[in-house]
């Protein structure tokens, strides 16, 4: 099959068999094919969906959904009955539908007149009929970020979708801007399809008069589509607060136009926002609209719709946060797991998808001139893309795990914070410990230890947090290293649902927990804050434990896309950090906000403010 899944990737010729609205390899991630005709038997199958051959070129199988649905049994529900109440949707756009939605799962619909509803998930609410097999409640509501539902920005969709599938989704060279070891250098990663020497040239002039070049280095990734890349790396230094810079990257041995403008903040007056999992492309096979409910969404239509919405979370958290600092992302920067890298057939097709997912992640224009620091999250962490497209600073290189390093545990200093990223997904407490080590001895005097991996490990999500390696293994080691070393506050995601913890300290080899609130200003709070943030696309929202844990302070499941801020200040030799959380498209306040203050540091005494 391997001749089959080549021609699949490079195929560009024209079936000329007519297409249906349900004909789901119209929208394949390698390239548009129209459907077969009925009785056509399979030949290849692979994520996407069964391909067949008809007058020697590729077409897409449709499944006989009435067929798939008397053969299936909806058996992959967890136990409990609930996700959340209805009122906790926020929006307000949806678009209601006669259709039996979940016909696109294989599942037949019933009426709310004579059927109970069972279980409720972003999908749907759902029944069981006489027989005892699922069914779909007939006008329910599906609760995950679908686009197409969205009325206020239809004409802006319907624009995207057509620049996704000509221009943006196979666009590998997009640039990612990484924090540098502290406030005054920035870190650039990209691929390139050259082996020229990489550099980024900045300057005050926005004509790039009086530039400063900054050179870097490339190494030899792999090859896409019969196309070498390379992973490229440069660092910049000097820079300055409070100052406008303009800036170009060498692409392919040109500099790119046009220039890039770069604003540095007020060192004591800035924000972050952090979000969780964009999880770009977690949205396929959804039931949607789109098709009239007619078969699932395609890996390429999740990619899309994904892209979409996380351009927006970009765009509508920047506006609120107005021109943020830093953007803090705890991880699952992409929704495909690579499970099949060693099969000649998937493993191709696998990382396709993964690298039009990395290159949503980077479309946001407005990521070129603010730094994102992310962490490697369990879907990115089956391969080394990560670390080939993000160049982190103060980077751990040597940790006790060698098998896989999809990334790597880093930190940096911004100003008077200090940010630790840890990699969960192989590391040891070894490596944390040392981590952490070298971060504190290296910027000792900070106002504030913050530190971000993917894990949730005082979540509540019914998906992961109750893992045994996240309780059993991660907890233990990392509470007592937070608690001890004095961090603040920790981000994380994983479980795509938004938990608030109490404060959490560590005391005879267990963690302790002291009452938190909302709106009340901590100067010496009892232990550490720990945030578990949603799902930032709303591509994928779970359930949480409707059990009372004595660790958790807030939880809530919007089924929306959220995004937290924080908030910096130094005023009267007091140094302020404010806590909330927001939905993307209200600007509802999710959460929060929760004071902090302390006195000041010497930091800045160092740096001559």
């Amino acid at each position: 099959m391997k001749k089959y899944t080549i021609a699949l990737l490079l195929l560009t010729t024209t079936i000329y068999v007519k297409a249906t609205s349900n004909c789901w390899s119209n929208n394949s991630i390698s390239g548009n094919y129209p459907c077969c005709p009925e009785g056509t038997p399979i030949q290849y199958s692979d994520d996407e969906g069964d391909w067949g051959v008809y007058m020697d070129n590729w077409c897409g199988i449709v499944k006989n959904i009435k067929t798939t649905a008397l053969e299936t049994t909806k058996t992959n529900k967890p136990a409990q009955t609930s996700s959340a109440s209805s009122n906790a949707v926020s929006n307000k756009n949806e678009l209601e539908t006669d259709l039996c939605w979940s016909m696109a799962g294989g599942f037949p619909c019933c009426s709310p007149e004579n059927t109970n509803v069972v279980y409720r998930d972003q999908d749907g609410k759902w029944g069981l009929d006489e027989d005892g097999n699922w069914c779909g409640m007939k006008n329910s509501v599906q609760l995950w970020n679908d686009r197409e539902k969205n009325k206020e920005t239809k004409n802006e969709w319907e624009a995207f979708k057509v620049k996704w599938d000509k221009e943006f989704k196979k666009d590998f060279e997009r640039l990612s801007v990484f924090p540098g070891e502290d406030e005054t250098k920035l870190n650039f990663g990209w691929y390139s399809t050259t082996k020229t020497l990489p550099s980024i040239r900045y300057s005050v002039n926005k004509d790039m008069s009086d530039a400063v070049q900054y050179d870097g280095y490339f190494e030899q990734h792999y090859k896409l589509n019969g196309t070498q890349y390379y992973s490229n790396k440069v660092t910049i230094e000097d820079l300055k607060p409070n100052t406008v810079y303009y800036y170009q990257r060498l692409l392919n041995g040109e500099w790119e136009k046009p220039v890039i403008k770069l604003k540095t903040r007020d060192p004591y007056n800035f924000k972050f926002v952090f979000v969780g999992d964009p999880q770009i492309g977690g949205s396929h096979d959804r039931f949607s609209i789109t098709n009239n409910y007619e078969r699932v969404l395609t890996l390429n239509e999740g990619n899309r719709n994904d892209a979409f919405n996380w351009n927006r979370t970009i765009s509508r958290s920047f506006e609120f946060a107005n021109k943020p600092s830093l953007l803090l992302s705890a991880g699952d920067q992409a929704d495909e797991e690579c499970k099949h890298l060693e099969d000649n057939e998937k493993g191709p097709m696998e990382l396709l998808n993964e690298e039009m997912q990395y290159s949503a992640f980077l479309l946001p224009d407005l990521l070129k001139s603010v730094p994102v620091a992310a962490a490697v999250g369990n879907h990115d962490a089956s391969n080394n893309n990560f670390r080939k497209h993000f160049n982190s600073p103060n980077s751990y290189t040597d940790p006790k795990y060698q098998d896989l390093i999809p990334g790597y545990n880093y930190f940096f200093r911004h100003h008077n914070v200090l940010v630790v990223v840890l990699e969960t997904n192989y590391g040891y407490c070894e490596d944390f410990s040392n981590v952490i080590e070298k971060a504190i001895k290296k910027y000792p005097d900070v106002d504030w230890r913050i530190a971000m991996f993917h894990h949730d490990i005082y979540g509540n999500g019914v998906t992961h947090s109750k893992e045994p390696y996240i309780v059993n293994e991660l907890r233990p080691c990392l509470t007592q290293l937070f608690y001890e070393n004095k961090f603040d506050l920790v981000i994380n995601g994983h479980d795509h649902v938004y938990t608030a913890s109490k404060f959490i300290s560590y005391d005879n080899n267990n963690y302790s927990v002291s009452d938190i609130k909302k709106n009340k200003v901590y100067k010496q709070p009892k232990g550490t804050f720990y945030i578990t943030a949603n799902c930032s696309t709303g591509s994928k929202l779970y359930d949480y434990y409707k059990e009372d844990l004595d660790y958790v302070y807030q939880n809530s499941q919007t089924f929306s896309a959220t995004f937290g801020i924080l908030d910096f200040k130094v005023e009267d030799g007091i140094t302020k950090l404010s806590i909330a959380s927001y939905d993307v498209e209200t600007y509802e306040i999710i959460d929060g906000p929760y004071y902090f203050e302390k006195t000041a540091q010497c930091w800045s005494k160092r740096l001559g403010k």
